[in-house]
């Protein structure tokens, strides 16, 4: 018989795989994440990218302790910025239930203008100047600790994010001004949030989550894919 041209069926690899269903023999009521190597099922720890369609990307740092300096090969600051400043510029804390934020000065740096020697509390709205670099700091939701760096001028961090989030218990994307990250579009919100030392997100419409049709809510791991009919988003290592 001659079996030129015929197609054959790819053989199934243990690589990047994602089931559209849960296995028959699993409880539907049960959270899965279908992917057949481990390896892409790594739970996010420290710092990720995260990539909103029509919105932009994030660095995302959920460390109560954090490092800012020049972004180099092999440079091992938090936020790596490109910009002449030192290689360990100033440091960045999170402390107390309310989060508050304190930046301490490794070299030269200004908040508001205004040099500082100590450790400073940073304020919603503060402009910080790091050398040639300069970034705003919010914190966008009354009822969150999270807080925001935007970057101003030719600032940017390598990897390129067009801001750095820093994560609390919980980060908001929705169409309202308070949230972390705000997109125009129709009324939505997704809630990145942690527990027991897990990330995890909550959609107020159903979504795709890694392949599983119709999820509300789910763990995050690197490399997740989440897509609701209103926006969508990836998770990726830094």
């Amino acid at each position: 018989m001659n079996t030129t041209g015929i197609k054959r069926p790819r053989p199934v690899t243990n690589s990047t795989r994602v089931l559209a269903a849960p296995p028959k023999n699993s409880s539907t009521n049960s959270r899965y994440f279908f992917r057949t190597n481990k390896k892409i099922m790594k739970s996010v720890s420290d710092r990720f990218l995260i990539w909103i369609d029509a919105v932009g990307g994030y660095l995302v740092c959920l460390q109560d302790g954090l490092t800012i300096g020049q972004a180099r090969p092999g440079s091992s600051v938090d936020i790596p910025l490109v910009a002449d400043i030192s290689s360990k510029h100033a440091r960045l804390k999170r402390q107390g239930h309310e989060g508050d934020y304190v930046i301490d000065p490794i070299a030269q740096v200004f908040v508001q203008n205004k040099e500082i020697q100590t450790p400073t509390l940073l304020h919603h709205g503060d402009i910080i100047t790091l050398g040639s670099a300069q970034l705003q700091f919010t914190k966008p939701h009354p009822l969150s600790a999270s807080a925001r760096f935007d970057l101003l001028g030719s600032s940017r961090t390598n990897p390129y994010a067009d801001a750095i989030l820093l994560m609390s218990d919980t980060l908001i994307i929705g169409n309202n001004l308070a949230n972390h990250v705000v997109y125009h579009g129709e009324d939505h919100q997704v809630v990145l949030y942690r527990q027991d030392g897990k990330l995890l997100c909550r959609s107020d419409q159903l979504m795709n989550l890694d392949g599983v049709m119709d999820q509300s809510d789910g763990e995050l791991f690197y490399g997740s894919q989440m897509k609701s009919d209103r926006i969508s988003f990836s998770l990726e290592k830094v």
